[in-house]
């Protein structure tokens, strides 16, 4: 424990940005707001040379690997722990982060505090001495916050309900909700057609966020509810290139016209979320991986575009009453949803309305001053 009032914070983290995803945003952004808070922030996180570069930032030590746990990386990390004032707030960010603090707090001597974002602490086998080592390392941590209420309970229905257990929901950037002009820089979807119906999915392309039965939602679209001349937009990383080709030749005998852009620039993407007609994620439950918050949700929201999703995870939590929630595996009640968004100006406009001003609701500011709240906040 802190004796002295904090100054700081250092965060541990395997994901970061400019990798794409909730728990790097999440990490960055707590970072972002709280050095605008006038506190110090020292991050340890991975680098990412195959990746478009980042302005340096400073006390920023890239020195992990991406998802990859090595000796090295953690001898470098325990060095910097011992090295940073005493005054300041540990938080890591990840479950590797949390294992690591824990293999190490004998060398650094810190309390710290453990995030968690979805169900990866549920992929352990109860019998098996990694899970009660992961286990013990939560146990280990001063508070366990977690994304959603649903992500809590995932983690207390494997592990146990935590000595301290707070929900922080993630936040929206401002720039989300400003307007966007101009046309696409994407060069295909600058050459979408006007009379077509878009429907977009935001997010890393993987089994987990279910496009492959968006695809196939979208054809039933079509053929069982008059949805007219479709084109399903996949903005994201492909995570799972096998995955990926599955979609595609889905869509191929489907005859579901599609564009996977990869990674869009902010501003394409703000342009994509209002030229869909409604964005979609139909998220699944796998083992070791569900929804926890779904940051895409409130960003697509900011920019008046509403959601069709599954009531998965903290999905329910972060929609709320805007948009259509669809029971998971529920292909027919998505396709449904789908068309009717496509149909329904007025309904659209009126939804994407709601979903603006919910996601209005959530902001890092919070989030960072739940996570911290032993700083001075202005």
């Amino acid at each position: 424990m802190i004796s002295q009032s904090p100054r700081g914070i250092i965060l541990m983290t395997y994901e970061y940005h400019p990798f794409p995803g909730g728990i790097g945003t999440y990490a960055g952004r707590l970072v972002d707001v709280v050095r605008a808070g006038g506190h110090a922030a020292t991050v340890i996180a991975p680098a990412y040379p195959d990746l478009p570069a980042v302005p340096q930032e400073p006390d920023t030590h890239r020195i992990l690997r991406h998802h990859q746990i090595s000796p090295f990386g953690a001898l470098r990390a325990l060095s910097i722990l011992r090295n940073v004032p005493k005054d300041r707030l540990l938080l890591a960010a990840d479950i590797r982060s949390v294992l690591v603090t824990f293999v190490l707090r004998p060398f650094h001597r810190r309390g710290y505090r453990a995030m968690i974002h979805g169900s990866e602490v549920s992929k352990f086998r109860a019998d098996s001495i990694l899970f009660r080592f992961v286990r013990r390392a939560y146990e280990g941590a001063e508070v366990v916050f977690a994304n959603s209420h649903a992500t809590l309970r995932i983690f207390s229905e494997s592990f146990g309900m935590p000595r301290k257990g707070v929900v922080t929901y993630l936040g929206v950037d401002p720039m989300w909700f400003q307007p966007i002009h101009g046309n696409f820089e994407h060069p295909q979807l600058a050459a979408v057609p006007q009379a077509a119906s878009v429907i977009c999915a935001v997010g890393r392309i993987e089994p987990r966020k279910g496009q492959l039965e968006t695809v196939r939602a979208i054809a039933s679209a079509r053929d069982e509810y008059g949805l007219d001349n479709p084109i399903f937009v996949m903005a994201g990383r492909a995570e799972d290139q096998a995955y990926a080709s599955k979609i595609l030749d889905e869509a191929a005998r489907a005859r579901v016209p599609v564009i996977a852009t990869g990674r869009l620039s902010d501003d394409d993407l703000k342009r994509l979320y209002r030229r869909a007609a409604c964005h979609t994620l139909f998220a699944r439950e796998l083992p070791g991986k569900i929804e926890g918050f779904g940051l895409v949700l409130v960003e697509a929201g900011a920019q008046g575009c509403p959601s069709v999703a599954t009531a998965v995870g903290g999905i329910p939590e972060v929609m709320g009453s805007t948009g259509v929630l669809v029971p998971p595996e529920d292909v027919n009640a998505m396709a449904r949803a789908i068309a009717t968004y496509v149909a329904n100006a007025e309904l659209r406009e009126r939804d994407g309305a709601l979903a603006k001003s919910r996601a209005r609701t959530f902001d890092w500011a919070t989030c960072a001053g739940a996570t911290f709240p032993e700083l001075k906040w202005g």
